[in-house]
């Protein structure tokens, strides 16, 4: 999971990074396992000290790394989704309907302008 988020840090532009490792928030029931944040954080620290700062111990007093792991996260996504759906109810362009996607998938989500990988 840590070489996960780290890749995707880095991956991101230079000028967002900073506020990326301030703000890593773990969501959903996987998350609740103990120790799973505390260890998260001890990865990155180490992945950022090791690619990023290549060993230099003096460069780690200024990461300001913050893995937030709310207590109730574990029904966290499913309350984001839940959101989604009310407030996207009333667009009929944001769904596929099951007849649609019985009939052919490929083409209902290219409908929706989404890419098949």
């Amino acid at each position: 999971i840590a070489s996960m988020v780290f890749s995707c840090i880095n991956d991101a532009d230079i000028d967002v990074r900073r506020s990326l490792y301030e703000h890593v928030v773990v969501s959903g029931g996987s998350t609740m396992y103990p120790g799973l944040t505390t260890r998260l954080e001890k990865e990155l620290r180490q992945l950022y000290l090791t690619h990023v700062l290549k060993g230099d111990m003096g460069g780690i007093r200024r990461l300001r790394l913050n893995v937030k792991d709310d207590p109730n996260r574990k029904h966290t996504v499913f309350k984001g989704a839940a959101i989604l759906g009310e407030i996207m109810a009333g667009q009929p362009d944001f769904w596929v309907s099951r007849a649609d996607w019985a009939e052919d998938p490929h083409r209902a989500l290219a409908r929706m302008g989404a890419a098949l990988v």
